[in-house]
């Protein structure tokens, strides 16, 4: 392993942990979450239930953190050519924040009372 891809493993494992983290947090909580950065959390009487509602956007947040350590680890050890690093590297990190959107848009369908 290069020097390069050892820094890019090291930082994608970094980044990875804290979405991680932010996601056991959320799954743990006992009051409702915020999804997006400065959004407020909504009230509990807004919710059918809060603690599914946590569970799925903690669900959300560690499955992002995941989906990143491996197409890290798959681009460090696997992939030879750096276009397909690249690629995989992308597509670990751009591609599933539109379905964390797609997938908060769901959790509000499915569990906000309007």
């Amino acid at each position: 392993m290069d020097p390069s891809s050892a820094i890019m493993l090291a930082v994608g494992a970094l980044v990875a942990a804290i979405l991680i983290f932010i996601g056991i947090k959320q799954f743990r909580s006992v009051t409702p979450v915020a999804f997006y950065t400065g959004e407020e959390p909504p009230a509990e009487k807004l919710l059918k239930d809060v603690r599914a509602w946590n569970h799925g956007h903690g669900s959300l947040w560690i499955g992002y953190g995941v989906v990143i350590i491996v197409c890290y680890l798959l681009a460090v050890f696997w992939a030879v050519d750096s276009l397909v690093k690249t690629l995989l590297m992308f597509c670990g990190t751009i591609f599933p924040v539109f379905l964390l959107v797609l997938g908060h848009r769901y959790l509000v369908r499915r569990y906000m009372i309007w």
